[in-house]
């Protein structure tokens, strides 16, 4: 995006800094303002070391400038009506703090007259901080309700889809029917908008074959995955970011339902075309692995490992190559690559990770000496 963009106009104003959760260096500003999720956006006052607008997710281009405009206009307000410094402090606590995100907001919304003109922003963002509380009926439910009077511009789209996400993910429960009669017709609303981002369109396909695979609906399911995998084979990637983007979704889309074969050609020569990304070889490694092609998955693994990856990469490759040993029987050899993914996960620098990775990898290792013994 920031390649791409047209961004001249803020030369001066902003310094850009982008950083990934593999590189060590990166820890002390992962933990200080936190980043549960990718990608997560922050404009941050250099003179006050504070955040002054925060964003999770994919944004449209003109997201993106509204988010650098509301950014800039907070670091340069000596006062703030008191919804927009409402705002502002629900951003500044987002990624740490989610429970209290949600009350800032609650707070702008409840402060602000009917034409505030950020209240889309605040709702979305008050969704957002829900779902990060894991407060999922009401997100779901706050969603639905506000989408539902939002302009259809990538704000209703980023707020419907974080709503499906509330709603998929504790699994069926007594309110869920409701909010599923509300939402999902917003979700197909969203995806015939030009102005729906290509990320929330492909978690809005997710969401929606979750929702049919809990109903058992699998050729619902199935002609979702299609309609996703079309959208994505029809897109000319314009550099290795935007091949790697549309890849990964493509995977999700095959790990929700759906034949890895459909898409195991496009990933090995999206492999081919990046011989120095190690994340190529990871998609294909798990592609393989789930087609029941334990030999090329763990050769694909061994690729991927001879490609520099980082902390991360480097404990996701072992773990892919750990789960295909074992499928052939391998079990030692299992044994030692998550002993190595457990090395690696230790020296992830974003904590929430790091903690997440090493507690499944031990919990890995814990089964696998079971079935051992």
């Amino acid at each position: 995006m920031l390649a791409q963009a047209d961004l001249a106009r803020y030369a001066g104003q902003f310094v850009w800094l982008e950083l990934n959760y593999d590189s060590p260096e990166n820890r002390a500003f992962l933990t200080k303002y936190g980043a549960s999720a990718t990608p997560t956006f922050f404009v941050v006052d250099s003179q006050k070391e504070s955040v002054a607008a925060t964003q999770t997710g994919a944004m449209s281009l003109p997201e993106l400038k509204n988010f650098l405009d509301r950014g800039a206009k907070t670091v340069r307000a000596g006062g703030q009506a008191p919804a927009d410094a409402a705002l502002v402090r629900g951003d500044a606590l987002l990624a740490q703090h989610p429970a209290e995100a949600v009350k800032a907001y609650q707070q702008a919304l409840g402060m602000a007259a009917p034409t505030w003109p950020k209240r889309g922003l605040a709702a979305a963002s008050l969704v957002a901080a829900l779902q990060s509380d894991h407060q999922w009926q009401q997100c779901s439910e706050i969603a639905a309700s506000e989408a539902a009077h939002m302009e259809r511009d990538s704000v209703f789209g980023r707020t419907v889809m974080t709503g499906m996400w509330c709603l998929v993910s504790p699994g069926p429960a007594p309110w869920s029917k409701a909010a599923a009669a509300k939402l999902e017709p917003l979700a197909e609303e969203a995806l015939q908008l030009p102005t729906t981002v290509r990320d929330h369109r492909d978690e809005l396909y997710r969401t929606l074959m979750y929702l049919a695979l809990s109903r058992n609906d699998t050729g619902t399911a199935a002609k979702l995955g299609n309609r996703m995998l079309e959208e994505l084979d029809a897109i000319q990637p314009v550099n290795d970011e935007e091949r790697s983007a549309v890849d990964i979704a493509r995977v999700e889309d095959i790990q929700t339902y759906g034949d890895p074969a459909r898409i195991l050609p496009a990933l090995i020569a999206s492999e081919r075309a990046m011989p120095e990304n190690y994340n190529a070889s990871l998609r294909v490694a798990q592609m393989e692995s789930a087609a029941r092609n334990y030999d090329q998955a763990i050769a694909a693994c061994d690729r991927g490992l001879s490609r520099s990856p980082g902390a991360a990469g480097r404990s996701w490759l072992l773990r892919t190559k750990a789960d295909a040993l074992t499928q052939k029987g391998r079990t030692e050899e299992a044994h030692q690559a998550l002993e190595g993914a457990l090395k690696a996960a230790e020296a992830i620098p974003n904590q929430h990770s790091r903690e997440t990775n090493t507690k499944t990898i031990r919990d890995l290792l814990v089964k696998a000496g079971a079935a051992q013994n």
